[in-house]
């Protein structure tokens, strides 16, 4: 057995040889292994610990597999959050006890079999483009609030209700700040709210809580300016770049930029309401 991360790098030696996989496939029984440009299989390999996907940029499909629930792949964490292409995730008896898909939004097909000690799947609600879920049901740890027969029905409504939270959350904070800045800056127009607006009127296919999460997201960053630290920026990053992509379908890159732009001013407008009412 080998440290995951070790045995990680150890094939994979250079940035651009990560970059250029699209499929990767770890399994822990016997067979031979396959390597050809793009597709990657290993067999008779056992991993431990953190495995680190996120240099892999061009990831498209990935599969880890143990040999039965009596022997599990002993990887315990998988970073994938920057893998902004991954569209197919099988995971079969493997050690994880969470699961992060946040920046996953591209997934078609998601896998869980096996995985005895899995309590956490989290994200599943942005996962707007799957097609094909398949959830071992033998797993009474794992909680998740719908069961593969309604899953659709199931991520709908959790869409909906994260809209619906957002939407609250969003709306009340801009009218705390209007009624600030109508005391304390009275000549400074709000027009963000507008913006967004019409920006979400432009959109039909893709949910407006796309808009919201890609404007919390750059709302982050801001908040991380100052705490010099390269690995959170990255993931932010990665996940600006992941909802951008999608609102490309429908919003040039020059109105994405500028509601962008306008959440910062309103972030900065903010700050400096804050600081004169501590003034």
């Amino acid at each position: 057995m080998v440290k995951a991360q070790q045995w990680l790098n150890e094939m994979f030696t250079s940035l651009a040889g990560k970059e250029k996989v699209k499929r990767l496939c770890i399994r822990l029984n016997e067979g031979t292994s396959i390597i050809e440009q793009t597709n990657y299989e290993f067999f008779n390999v056992k991993l431990e610990g953190e495995l680190d996907l996120n240099e892999f940029k061009r990831l498209e499909d990935l599969a880890i597999w143990g040999n039965g629930i009596g022997t599990l792949h002993p990887i315990t964490d998988l970073k994938i959050n920057l893998c902004s292409k991954l569209k197919k995730l099988h995971i079969d008896c493997t050690n994880l006890s969470e699961l992060n898909l946040r920046s996953n939004q591209e997934t078609t097909s998601l896998t869980i079999e096996g995985c005895v000690n899995l309590l956490k799947i989290e994200g599943l609600e942005m996962l707007l483009n799957l097609q094909n879920l398949k959830l071992w049901n033998k797993n009474s740890q794992l909680k998740i609030p719908f069961g593969e027969n309604n899953w659709k029905q199931g991520l709908q409504e959790l869409n909906r209700k994260k809209i619906h939270s957002i939407e609250e959350k969003v709306n009340k904070n801009e009218q705390i700040l209007k009624e600030l800045a109508n005391m304390v800056l009275p000549n400074i127009a709000f027009d963000l709210e507008q913006q967004i607006n019409d920006a979400k009127n432009k959109i039909e296919s893709i949910p407006n809580t796309i808009i919201d999460l890609l404007l919390e997201t750059q709302e982050q960053i801001i908040g991380e300016n100052g705490k010099n630290d390269p690995l959170v920026q990255a993931q932010l990053t990665g996940q600006i770049k992941a909802y951008q992509s999608i609102l490309e379908k429908n919003l040039s890159k020059q109105e994405l930029q500028a509601l962008l732009d306008k959440k910062a001013e309103l972030i900065q407008l903010k700050e400096q309401i804050d600081k004169l009412q501590t003034e």
